[in-house]
């Protein structure tokens, strides 16, 4: 078993639950973050893209996982 791809594997899931689990908080956390940076943005963009890139990072952490096993 591979050690680095299973700690990338738990990142990745870490990352797609809280994407999943709390997108509001993540959503107000981008737009402080962005104001303070000076960054121009869209205000308007919904928070319905959160749950597909935590979809995606989810099933990242899975292959990542299959990857470890496997070596």
């Amino acid at each position: 078993m591979d050690k680095l791809f299973a700690i990338r594997a738990g990142i990745f899931l870490i990352a797609g639950l809280l994407m999943i689990l709390f997108p509001k908080k993540i959503y107000k956390f981008q737009t402080y973050l962005l104001k303070k940076l000076h960054i121009k943005y869209d205000p308007n963009r919904g928070l319905k893209s959160y749950f597909y890139i935590g979809g995606i990072f989810i099933i990242i952490s899975i292959l990542l996982l299959i990857v470890s096993i496997a070596k």
